[in-house]
């Protein structure tokens, strides 16, 4: 019996040693299940120490008969007194502790039961006993997620005691945490056997039902049952606007059954990945990814894991990325049909992309807008928001080099509207709309820049943003007065030549000379016209003033460098000195006509200038 109880005390040694346990799934002791202790697992707050009770008083036992037997040797420690050193430690959430004084416990049972003496009574008495260690350890099994040992446990504790019927719902229990709904029902089934009215036991079965059901219905909505519904390869909806609303509705019933079926199951990889599609489904690909993640640190590595992922990564824009999955996928599965479609799709999106990038490159910006949208094009219509939220925003930035700020504003617009936290296109989209400057655009512009403002990442930017937003809200105020870049009819990003040709046109329009045989009224318009039209001109042909008009200086301040955007004067105080509209209109244009060469109104010897 002592090399018994040496032996025992090495298997707890065993048990207890960091190779051991790394044997459990994971690494935490934390409790996972809600599986507690049997009612047959008494409370014992009052533990003797292991060592204490080994080191009993032998009272000078040297007189005893040296020739007794070791059969007649007793234990220093029962069996029952490690099952409540085991209920203890369960108690305190010391599981793998437990573990340690149940292995003990049930030792030192089941050698009883093979001892020659015992008699046929004691020995069913022990294997109830070892029947009750056995359900404890599957307990304590359980809650660090060594499913498999719990369940081993379950069937050795029947094996022991057929009569133990609470090992057979234990067992069902930790199935359906699994996912094993079958052997779940089988479990309960045997359970029944000898009480088939128990009420609380029945709910439990027909709840694993209603779970099978669940779960039956989840993939039926997402079209993994039956032929009714067929996915695309990326994002998996159905064509057209209506079959989109609907692939959604029923993405969204799908998640909200699968998510039950995975709080009653949480070890079942296959609910967790039905829940993950369901995701996919509804564009929330960051959750999705994150199950993904979860699932393969576990240990997953299914070609549907996988699979999912790369639909993750694409619909979180990562072409890249998603594209080495499907390659992963192929290279072990050459069959893989759903892997290599969508892996040809995003090639020839990746392929036409990078020629679009090129042409930008290259400054050919009519090319790459057209190419930009022919990627649109090969773009699946679900499941790719995040990527296709980047070709717009690329052919808003091409547009923009044209200065199409419309389609500038069109394309940021569908950007934002499938991702809604696009910084760049509020950036772009306000830019455009205060280029365009009508005073309807500026608040638009301003309202983007809030908007980029609530989701800034840093410091700078913010910074950035508020002085933005200043300029805009000058702009605005200034949207009611004269716009010198209308009055000449050029964008605000108008180059100097094209400021001088704008000018030049419409001088020579609306020149007094012109109109010398209008009437009164057109006299005057045309007067009008061609003083507000020197006036812009001798405003935005001076880099100085141009600049000071840009960021807000009021008309009448322009000459004076030390003027402030709306209205302040800075140190100088007061009106600049002369104004706007210092230079005589006639002698502007003379000045200006004899830079292009094309002479004064009049003519060296005297000759009149002829309009054509």
């Amino acid at each position: 019996m002592i090399n018994r109880l040496i032996d025992r005390l090495s298997y707890r040694l065993i048990e207890t040693s960091p190779r051991h346990r790394m044997t459990s799934r994971t690494a935490t002791d934390e409790p996972q299940s809600k599986l507690g202790l049997g009612e047959d697992e008494e409370d014992n707050d009052n533990l003797n120490d292991e060592y204490a009770m080994a080191m009993e008083d032998d009272d000078d036992d040297d007189d005893d008969d040296a020739s007794s037997s070791s059969s007649s040797f007793s234990p220093l420690v029962s069996h029952e007194d490690y099952k409540e050193r085991g209920n203890g430690l369960y108690r305190t959430k010391d599981y793998r502790g437990a573990i340690a004084q149940y292995t003990l416990a049930i030792e030192t049972a089941r050698s009883e039961t093979e001892e020659e003496e015992i008699s046929a009574d004691d020995r069913l008495v022990t294997l109830s006993f070892l029947a009750t260690y056995y359900g404890n350890r599957a307990s304590a099994f359980n809650m660090i997620l060594r499913y498999s040992d719990a369940i081993g446990d379950c069937d050795a504790a029947v094996m022991a005691d057929p009569s133990y019927g609470k090992a057979h719902f234990r067992k069902a229990k930790i199935q359906i945490t699994l996912g094993d709904l079958d052997g779940a029902k089988r479990s309960y089934s045997l359970g029944m056997v000898r009480d088939p009215n128990d009420s609380k036991i029945i709910k439990e079965k027909d709840e694993v039902e209603t779970l099978k059901r669940r779960m039956d219905l989840a993939e039926g909505l997402l079209g993994k049952r039956g032929p009714s519904s067929s996915s695309s390869a990326v994002g998996g909806g159905r064509g057209g606007s209506s079959g989109a609303a609907a692939g959604r509705k029923d993405a969204a019933q799908a998640l909200r059954q699968v998510e039950l079926v995975v709080s009653s199951c949480p070890a079942w990889d296959e609910a967790k990945l039905v829940k993950g599609e369901a995701l996919v489904r509804l564009g929330r690909y960051d959750d999705a990814y994150k199950i993904t993640t979860q699932l393969l640190r576990t240990g997953g590595s299914s070609s549907e894991l996988i699979f999912l992922r790369a639909q993750c990564l694409f619909g979180q824009g990562n072409l890249d990325d998603a594209t080495k999955h499907l390659r992963q996928i192929l290279s072990g599965d050459p069959d893989n049909a759903a892997a290599a479609a969508m892996l040809r799709g995003l090639r020839a999106v990746g392929r036409k992309k990078g020629e679009a990038d090129n042409a930008y490159k290259g400054k050919r910006f009519p090319e790459s807008v057209t190419l930009y949208g022919e990627a649109l094009d090969l773009c699946p219509p679900d499941g790719s928001a995040a990527y296709r939220a980047k070709l717009h925003f690329n052919r808003a930035s091409a547009n923009a080099n044209l200065r199409k700020h419309e389609e500038v504003i069109s394309d940021c617009t569908k950007a934002i509207g499938l991702d809604e936290g696009y910084f760049k296109a509020y950036m772009r989209r306000a830019s455009s709309n205060l280029l365009i400057g009508e005073a309807e655009n500026c608040k638009k512009a301003l309202r983007d820049y809030q908007s980029a403002l609530d989701i800034a990442s840093t410091e700078e930017q913010k910074k950035d943003l508020k002085k933005k937003v200043q300029l805009a809200q000058v702009q605005l105020k200034r949207a009611g007065r004269k716009d010198f870049y209308k009055i000449i009819g050029v964008s605000r990003d108008a180059t100097e030549a094209e400021i001088k040709k704008s000018y030049r046109k419409m001088a020579l329009k609306w020149h007094p000379d012109r109109h010398a045989s209008s009437t009164e009224q057109d006299k005057k318009k045309a007067e009008e016209i061609f003083r507000d039209a020197n006036l812009a001109y001798e405003v935005l042909s001076d880099p100085e003033k141009k600049s000071r008009y840009d960021q807000g200086v009021d008309e009448q301040d322009l000459d004076n460098p030390h003027a402030q955007p709306g209205g302040g004067h800075g140190m100088h105080g007061g009106h600049s000195h002369g104004g706007m509209g210092g230079v005589d209109p006639e002698m502007l244009f003379n000045m200006f006509m004899q830079q292009q060469g094309g002479g004064s109104r009049r003519g060296g010897a005297g000759q009149s200038f002829q309009f054509g």
